[in-house]
């Protein structure tokens, strides 16, 4: 018997009906009443009288629900305080952001496996002054960030976490809209977005758009960005996994794969917190 059990029987004891607890519980009544017979197996006497005119308790069904109606209340409680002191001795590390990414999930992991509480904080500027003013004077511990060539130039550090590919967001309408995969080749004559200027981050966009003569152009990623350039018949290309909420926007993988990876920006001394956070939660893929 665990725990869930013991709530959904508490639940239909109180509701009186299979069909108005499956509704409630947000479960199927052949689910909640397989339940109940398992109980009713391990327990060795009825809960429940079920006939046509509704779903009652049994005597001994009474008197279970009485004692155990306080203990799961119990059970309930003693978890709250715990959980309340186990969040109370987290270590709260403060990461910069300034989009909701994949990195969530790396997230998650630091925090199931350690001590450490994750405070995303939200840019209010999507500059690079803006975001690197927030590892220098203390706001943030870590800044979310793509590998890039200026926050070398101002002595910070950098992680690579996660990595992903690259691909093209465009209107179901466009021209290449029906293609598998896109090829360097197939943007040429297009209007081409991506989210940040020449930088080390997009070297191999840029150097596509060198060769090939694109016209690729730095866009701020934002939502509304990238729905009014794709919905004017352009191309905005972005890593597939922030692609993936843009649908029903067509997402078209690039080929040859164009490697992004992003990470955490530091100041030096941050080093061994990082190396922490690398230790409770292994990422999917670290780059030396």
């Amino acid at each position: 018997m665990n725990t869930v059990q013991i709530k959904n029987f508490l639940a239909i004891a109180e509701i009186g009906s299979f069909t108005k607890a499956e509704e409630i519980l947000n479960t199927t009544k052949t689910a909640l009443k397989k339940q109940i017979d398992t109980m009713e197996v391990e327990l060795e006497f009825p809960l429940f009288v079920r006939s046509s005119k509704g779903l009652y308790l049994t005597r001994p069904g009474e008197l279970f629900y009485d004692r155990v109606k306080g203990l799961y209340q119990s059970y309930q409680d003693t978890v709250s305080e715990c959980k309340e002191i186990y969040f109370s001795n987290k270590r709260e590390i403060r990461i910069g952001m300034y989009s909701i990414t994949d990195m969530m999930n790396w997230y998650m992991e630091v925090e199931r496996k350690s001590h450490f509480k994750i405070q995303q904080i939200m840019s209010t500027a999507n500059t690079h002054e803006h975001n690197f003013g927030m590892l220098m004077d203390g706001s943030i511990d870590f800044l979310e960030y793509e590998d890039n060539e200026q926050l070398y130039r101002r002595g910070f550090c950098y992680t690579k976490i996660i990595e992903d590919d690259l691909c093209c967001i465009m209107s179901p309408n466009h021209a290449l809209a029906s293609q598998k995969a896109i090829h360097p080749e197939d943007l040429c004559g297009y209007r081409i977005y991506c989210w940040t200027s020449k930088s080390s981050a997009t070297r191999a966009l840029y150097e596509y758009a060198d060769k090939l003569n694109w016209k690729l152009k730095g866009l701020p990623y934002s939502v509304g960005n990238i729905l009014n350039v794709c919905n004017e018949g352009n191309i905005y290309i972005l890593s597939h996994n922030s692609a993936a909420m843009f649908q029903p926007l067509r997402v078209i993988p690039i080929v040859p794969r164009i490697p992004y990876y992003r990470g955490l920006v530091y100041k030096p001394e941050k080093e061994s917190l990082l190396q922490e956070m690398l230790h409770a939660a292994k990422p999917e893929r670290r780059m030396e």
